[in-house]
């Protein structure tokens, strides 16, 4: 699991000495973060986004940081549009509605990337059952 500090200057160069000492109560687990933001996505974005492994990240607020992830049947993995922090003692998404914009804006800009979606004209030969007879072809009026 990564755990990411926010709010902490860094130099660019030379000594970086980091002092904590906080506790965390951890009432929601990263899966169940995950499962979360996998189900709102599923549910209010799109059936083409999913849920990652998310980051614990402190700061004023602790929260799980759960990447979502646009996805294409023809290509996989598409990219990541955004990010969803829920935070770890209630369990509450922060600000649904505009994550849900951010995240349809920049899913927007990655599908202009993808290749056209070519259906295939064939089935391979590994997924033809060699255990039943061979149904009829049959002819769709823009292949005759």
């Amino acid at each position: 699991m990564a755990i990411l500090l926010e709010q902490y200057k860094t130099p660019a160069k030379g000594l970086f000495e980091i002092d904590i000492k906080r506790s965390i109560a951890i009432q929601v687990t990263a899966e169940e973060a995950q499962r979360k933001v996998s189900f709102w996505l599923l549910d209010q974005v799109s059936y083409m986004m999913h849920a990652e492994l998310p980051t614990l990240v402190i700061g004023e607020q602790i929260v799980w940081r759960v990447p979502a992830v646009l996805t294409a049947s023809h290509v996989g993995r598409v990219g990541e549009v955004g990010t969803v922090d829920v935070d770890v003692r209630t369990g509450e998404m922060n600000n649904p509605p505009a994550c849900k914009d951010a995240i349809m804006q920049r899913a927007k800009e990655l599908v202009k990337t993808l290749p056209p979606y070519q259906p295939r004209r064939t089935v391979p030969d590994q997924y033809i059952p060699k255990h039943l007879p061979r149904a009829p072809l049959i002819k769709l009026p823009d292949e005759e």
